[in-house]
This record gives C-alpha cells, sequence and structure tokens, in this order.
C-alpha cells in the first residue's frame, strides 16, 4: 500500500518513513474528478488537504454571478493544495477547479493534525511544505503590487 501513495506524496512527505507514510495513508482517500469539476469551493469548511496525485487544479477566486473567476495558482502531480484545512478558521479562501480530469488524494485534516501531535517529524514536514506555499503567494503578491504601482493607470473622462 505504501508504494501506491509514495508517488502522491512524493513532494509532500518526501522524508518520512515508510511506517509514517503507512499512517498518513490510513487517513487518505483517493478521488477522481472530471475537467471544471470543483474540488472546494471558497468559504466552504476546510476537512482536507490534497495533493495532485495526476492532472491539474487551478485555485481560483469565483465571485458569486462570475463564471471564470482570477486564476491565482496551479498545483500539478505531487503537490499540495487545501492547506486552509490545516490552520484556523479552517475555510478554504479559494475554490479548486479541476483543469483537466484530475486524481486527488485526499488528507482527512483534523486526523493529520491528531497524528502530527503523535509524531512531530510528520508535522515538521508539512510545516516546510505549507510554508512554502505562502511564501510562493507572498512574492506572487509582492510582484504584483509592484506593477500596479510602479506602471499607474491613466484614467480619463469623456465629456457628457
Amino acid at each position: 500500500m505504501v508504494e501506491a501513495y509514495k508517488v502522491a506524496y512524493m513532494k509532500l512527505f518526501d522524508l518520512l518513513s515508510d511506517e509514517q507514510l503507512e499512517e498518513v495513508a490510513k487517513i487518505t482517500e483517493k478521488k477522481s474528478y472530471k475537467i471544471h469539476d470543483h474540488i472546494y469551493e471558497r468559504g466552504n469548511a476546510a476537512k482536507h488537504l490534497f495533493v495532485v496525485k495526476k492532472g491539474l487544479v487551478s485555485l481560483r477566486r469565483i465571485d458569486p454571478g462570475d463564471e471564470v473567476g482570477i486564476a491565482f495558482e496551479t498545483r500539478e502531480p505531487g503537490e499540495l493544495f487545501g492547506a486552509a484545512s490545516f490552520m484556523k478558521p479552517q475555510e478554504y479562501t479559494l475554490t479548486a477547479v479541476c483543469q483537466e480530469d484530475t486524481e486527488v488524494m485526499a488528507i482527512d485534516a483534523d486526523r493529520l493534525f491528531e497524528l502530527t501531535e503523535k509524531d512531530p517529524a510528520v508535522g515538521y514536514q508539512l510545516l516546510l511544505n505549507i510554508s512554502q506555499i505562502y511564501f510562493e503567494r507572498y512574492k506572487t503578491a509582492k510582484r504584483s503590487l509592484h506593477e500596479m504601482v510602479r506602471t499607474p493607470t491613466i484614467i480619463t473622462a469623456l465629456p457628457g
């Protein structure tokens, strides 16, 4: 059973032992989605942490009435998303949309938290990955803000 999960966990838990990986596998479920399916919606209770096994997932902000939304980032095989499930108030901040047929490993966040309390090595590895995700988001936001300030928009009023 461990080998089947190792492919999906390569980046997330690559430093864990087979025994630790087996414990994570016990609280993990494989889920399949079709292109354009939503894995979760912004504002939903965040109950799972996800690792893409196959496919591509876009993380977007879609406001009511919008069909497309703003795409913030994508997740490829081996990458983590849904990190809000591991932090209070455990609410997803973006909508996860499949860009192609996708398989994910859905890890029960509450049980994962219990596991990290029992085995700090699991928690440490998870912390490293979640920190990297949020640091990348910070860098993206900083670049976007810099571009907005550097390139001022000129607004002109039309007569009448």
